[in-house]
């Protein structure tokens, strides 16, 4: 049983972290993988948009499996983030020694800056290993709310069972609701006039050293 804080306490938490992609969503039904592949598993997630540029901070996957009453992740999961051209931006693994934030456990990654007018695919690997690890994902959720800076397209997964963890090239309708799996925590990339304070900054203070 994974002990659970509340969205502003855990991002704070998380470091300079200040929002969360997905935060929350109602429905839908819980499934292991999408092809039940159980040699390379399936990456199933979803693609978004951004209404202004953020730096990703740390990838997650959803951890509350209510069909076996338990909260928490059994099994570590590889999570990316590709841009347009299926090119992997970012990637990482979530799993039981995470951080939870609201019903997603999260790994930090290195920050990475993802931009307005490009459409991203976030996705998480399901069932590699050839058993299945009780851990979940939810398909056709409704309800679906997000970060304002976050804008949800539609879901997506793999053309075939066991292409391992890879770009998932299949869209489903945006009427059919969302597959949450995979999530991502992140911070504003700074002003021009913050960013250039801060440089002056560190150079007042090399100064002052010498």
């Amino acid at each position: 049983m994974i002990q659970k804080v509340t969205a502003v306490v855990a991002l704070a938490l998380a470091g300079t972290a200040t929002g969360q992609a997905i935060t929350g969503f109602s429905g839908g039904a819980q499934f292991g993988s999408y092809w039940g592949g159980l040699v390379d598993g399936d990456v199933v997630g979803f693609r978004f948009t951004l209404n202004n540029d953020v730096i990703v901070t740390d990838l997650g996957v959803w951890n509350a499996d209510t069909q076996i009453g338990l909260e928490g992740l059994t099994s570590d999961h590889m999570v990316g983030i590709w841009d347009a051209g299926g090119n992997l931006v970012v990637s990482g693994s979530a799993g039981p020694g995470g951080s939870a934030v609201g019903d997603w456990t999260y790994e930090s990654v290195a920050p990475t800056q993802l931009n307005t007018g490009t459409t991203y695919t976030i996705g998480a690997l399901y069932d590699a290993g050839g058993v299945p690890d009780g851990d979940s994902y939810i398909s056709s959720a409704t309800g679906i709310t997000s970060d304002a800076d976050v804008n949800w397209l539609n879901s997506v997964f793999p053309s075939v069972e066991n292409l391992g963890f890879a770009f998932p090239t299949e869209d489903s309708a945006s009427s059919s609701g969302g597959r949450f799996g995979p999530n991502f925590l992140f911070r504003p990339v700074p002003a021009p006039a913050s960013a250039a304070l801060l440089g002056l900054g560190g150079i007042a203070a090399a100064r002052r050293r010498r």
